[in-house]
């Protein structure tokens, strides 16, 4: 007789690639905790996340809230050329894929339905989020937890692709996870980005004007640009919507 895996067990049966963020040994899903061989244990949450970072104090800048609204956003298409783009970017189809700074997890949920032989790593900061991602991701099959940008906890050259969608970077740490032949999507708002809503409130910004040429400077410090897209949509708003 089979037993049922309960699922969110089942979602981390293909996530292999963890390292503890303590030792940096291997983790390995043993009943329903990460264990490394020193014995540092991560239990999974209920809701199907596991926190690589219990030792990171949370930000109170972002709320429960905040990731709803930006939620609905998301789901209501807005940002679905930007998707396509990264979509079509992706080199296999059945890549290990590592999504940095997830959020909601929109990007990882949608491209997993798009490559569902893909192995993806979601991870934020926030619990909340990564909570809000781990709840509305009905396959159960994106890895999601809570992570610290600047101390990895994945294994060494363990990653085909790296998704940094609106995200910070630590290249030194992208380059140590990332396969040699690895690459990394990146995307970076352009200065026309939400133009008219900063407008709108530009009484309330530091900054009137945006420019991701620091970005992009940076970003070509550390990687070879193999090719760039600029993607745009220009959409009136229903009353709805409003």
């Amino acid at each position: 007789m089979n037993t049922p895996i309960k699922p969110k067990l089942q979602r981390f049966q293909t996530a292999t690639a963890f390292a503890c963020p303590i030792c940096q040994l291997d983790l390995e899903l043993v009943g329903t905790s990460f264990k490394c061989p020193k014995g540092h244990s991560f239990d999974l949450a209920k809701f199907g996340y596991v926190n690589l970072a219990p030792q990171i104090k949370q930000s109170k800048d972002y709320d429960k809230e905040n990731f709803q609204n930006r939620q609905l956003i998301l789901e209501a298409g807005f940002y679905e050329p930007i998707l396509t783009a990264i979509g079509q970017k992706i080199p296999t189809s059945d890549a290990r894929i590592l999504d940095i700074g997830c959020g909601e997890g929109y990007y990882s949920r949608k491209l997993q339905e798009a490559y569902p032989k893909a192995t993806f790593y979601a991870f934020d900061l926030s619990k909340e989020s990564v909570q809000l991602a781990a709840k509305s991701d009905a396959s159960w099959k994106v890895n999601w937890f809570v992570g610290d940008l600047a101390h990895l906890p994945i294994q060494s050259k363990s990653m085909e692709v790296i998704l940094d969608i609106f995200s910070p970077a630590n290249y030194a740490e992208f380059e140590r996870v990332l396969k040699t032949e690895g690459v990394i999507i990146k995307v970076v708002p352009t200065s026309s980005h939400l133009k008219e809503i900063r407008q709108l409130a530009q009484d309330q910004l530091t900054k009137q004007s945006y420019s991701n040429q620091e970005i992009l400077e940076h970003f070509e410090d550390h990687c070879q640009i193999l090719s760039s897209e600029t993607v745009s949509l220009t959409k009136s708003l229903t009353p709805e919507e409003r």
